[in-house]
Order: structure tokens, then C-alpha cells, then sequence
């Protein structure tokens, strides 16, 4: 889980591309962030980009995470 906290922390402090070098080196990481709902690359109901972003999820997995465990 530490692995997906630190893909969810990346979305939130400098998103990054679908296709970039971080996004292949985590995949399966991404994946796992994704599928939970903690990333995203809507951009709202109608559009989607090519950057994972941090959702309202991710953000509350994040301080759950820190808070148990420290940032």
C-alpha cells in the first residue's frame, strides 16, 4: 500500500500523464489507485484528459494513510 500512497501523493503534488515514464515504471500501482477510485483523469462529467489527478477518495486515503503510518 505504501506504493499506491506514494502514486495517490504524486497525483496530488504534480500530476502526471497517462503514458509517462512514472505512470509505466507504477503500472500496476496506477492500476490498483485507479480501480479504487483515489486517481483519476476525468475532468468532469463529459471529458477526460491524459493526467491522473487526485480525487476527494484519494485525498482521504492519503491522510488515513498518513495518519496511521506518518507522512
Amino acid at each position: 500500500m505504501k506504493r499506491v500512497h506514494i502514486v495517490v501523493t504524486l497525483a496530488r503534488t504534480k500530476p502526471f500523464t497517462t503514458k509517462s515514464d512514472f505512470a509505466r515504471m507504477a503500472a500496476n500501482e496506477v492500476a490498483i489507485a485507479a480501480s479504487e477510485g483515489f486517481i483519476t483523469t476525468r475532468v468532469n462529467d463529459e471529458a477526460f484528459s491524459n493526467v491522473w489527478i487526485i480525487t476527494q477518495a484519494g485525498l482521504e486515503f492519503v491522510e488515513g494513510f498518513n495518519d496511521v503510518f506518518g507522512s
